[in-house]
């Protein structure tokens, strides 16, 4: 914007420059010496406007001079302006302070990414002002970021790859989050160039499935100083190195990793530094077991088997040399795809684990012992949560009733099972119709969970509890309501002496299927005070 022939920013240099060495009080003194010229101005453009009116033959120089006199007011304002400016209380903010406002702005976890750059990016062009004082906070700089490895239009290639190493260059030194989207063209050798330069800097680097192995040995060739989160993806091609240098990355403890072949895994020190691992594999042998016993650090942990490629029947079980135990292991899921994979888990222990999830939705076998879990759950006795999503075979009532029983200090119990009207889309292996599957949430279970007659039932500390698409034709309505309200009063027969079961924090029935009869049981429940829910899930 210009004010006769001189932009605004000149007007702010100027400003500035008069007003350095000035006090507010001296500026709000010029600010109003300028409203006075400019009410002189207006006054004066008020006469002349009114001489060019009534005049007939108004002077030939009565033009020039208004648009002089109102160039003058304009520029004047635009002093008033720029001086308010100067003196406002966000001018006034250490500079320390105004960065940390613009990354409360845009440091909003739940917005996408996208969203993100272009928050970063307007902040920075509201003002020069803003502008240096965002390019020089590195750490507006640093959030995730997806890096486009291949881009099709070459039109937009060195744009793309220009933007990209002027983004990195304002983070610099601070490291950074970036992960690769699926490539689905050639990798361009500029975005290579800037990401191999950005490499020691990567605080966390996410690589989608099927990455080239070209750049998987690339960036092994790289030191990965910085880097405390990967997860990577089964690549193609065959690797000749451990997948992304996990020799040097000494500050590495989150990994999540799929393996397709074990060729491509050596015993490495880091596994040690882990405390949190996500493997996805076809099924447990031995190299999975050397390393899953080396992760003696474990805080969190997700194994997950996908059963491919794999016969029950001859299928041999890694040879343990000695049990597996993880001390420091707090919260564990396990997603299993075949049944001698959950039979492994007998001889592992984790003391001090607090969290169990279970996933039996992909075992087609029928479990027909409770022995292995429960010889994990003795050995592992602190558990408060534990969540089961159960399987068209998988577990049965007597299965799941020893298992619950091994499980004293249970405070949340979550069981999930399958829709029965999807069970078939979603499993297709499957040779059992929906009605058929085994369902573990019968008359049998919530016998044993019900409290009754001071004797303490299944899981006395349990207050948290959630069921979904549990099957209604295997048990009555008039036990489940039983189940609920039995300890819910539990606690008011109590006359002396601690009470024999938790009270009900949390009770969730969720599903979309159930009867009438079910839902004014509910209702009924709801009416006595019981902290319950009946969630409709379409």
């Amino acid at each position: 914007m210009t004010i006769d022939g001189v932009s605004v920013r000149a007007i702010l240099a100027e400003q500035t420059g008069r007003t350095r060495r000035n006090s507010k009080t001296d500026i709000r003194q010029f600010i109003g010496e300028s409203e006075l010229k400019i009410t002189s101005l207006e006054s004066q453009i008020s006469i002349l406007r009114d001489r060019e009116r009534s005049c007939v033959d108004a002077p030939q120089d009565i033009i020039p001079q208004i648009d002089t006199l109102v160039g003058l007011r304009d520029r004047e304002r635009a002093c008033v302006d720029v001086l308010r400016h100067i003196i406002s209380p966000i001018r006034t903010l250490p500079i320390e302070l105004l960065a940390e406002i613009f990354e409360l702005t845009i440091d909003d976890e739940s917005h996408f990414e996208d969203t993100y750059v272009e928050d970063t990016y307007r902040i920075s062009q509201i003002c020069s002002d803003w502008r240096v004082i965002a390019h020089a906070t590195p750490r507006l700089w640093t959030q995730h970021i997806r890096v486009r490895l291949g881009i099709k239009q070459i039109s937009g290639r060195k744009h793309y790859a220009d933007g990209l190493g002027a983004w990195w260059a304002r983070s610099a030194p601070l490291p950074v989050a970036v992960s690769f989207e699926r490539i689905r063209a050639n990798i361009d050798p500029h975005v290579l160039e800037h990401v191999l330069r950005v490499a020691p800097r990567f605080r966390s680097l996410h690589c989608p499935s099927y990455l080239p192995v070209s750049l998987i040995n690339r960036l092994g060739e790289c030191r990965l100083d910085n880097l405390e989160e990967l997860a990577v993806g089964s690549s193609y091609g065959y690797l000749n190195t451990v997948p992304l240098a996990l020799t040097t990355a000494l500050r590495l403890r989150k990994l999540n990793m799929s393996i397709c072949s074990t060729r491509v895994l050596v015993v490495t020190p880091l596994w040690a530094q882990l405390t949190d691992l996500t493997l996805r594999f076809n099924s447990l042998d031995n190299a999975i077991f050397d390393i899953m016993a080396q992760c003696t650090a474990l805080t969190r942990a997700t194994i997950r088997t996908s059963g491919w490629y794999v016969d029950a029947a001859t299928a041999q079980l890694p040879r343990l040399r000695a049990p597996l135990a993880f001390y420091h292991l707090h919260i564990l899921r396990l997603d299993f795809g075949a049944l001698q994979d959950y039979a492994f888990w007998g001889s592992v222990s984790a003391p001090a684990l607090k969290e169990l999830h279970l996933n039996f939705s992909k075992i087609q076998d029928r479990m027909q012992s409770a022995t292995p879990l429960t010889s994990f759950l003795i050995q592992s006795p602190n558990i408060t949560r534990l969540e089961i999503q159960c399987g068209a075979q998988a577990l049965t009532s007597p299965v799941l009733i020893e298992v619950l029983g091994h499980t004293p200090h249970l405070t949340h119990l979550e069981l999930i099972y399958p829709h029965p009207d999807t069970l078939i889309d979603h499993t297709p292996h499957l040779t059992v119709t929906p009605r058929e599957f085994t369902h573990s949430f019968n008359d049998a279970l919530i016998e044993a969970l019900s409290y009754k007659n001071g004797v303490t039932p299944l899981v006395p500390h349990l207050h948290d509890f959630r069921l979904s698409n549990v099957d209604e034709n295997e048990f009555a309505t008039e036990a489940l309501a039983h189940l609920f309200f039995s300890r819910w009063h539990a606690d008011a027969e109590i006359t002396s002496g601690p009470p024999a079961v938790a009270r009900w924090r949390r009770v969730e029935v969720r599903g979309d299927f159930y009867s009438e009869q079910i839902r004014d049981s509910m209702e009924m429940l709801q009416r006595k005070g019981l902290p319950l829910e009946l969630i409709t899930v379409s």
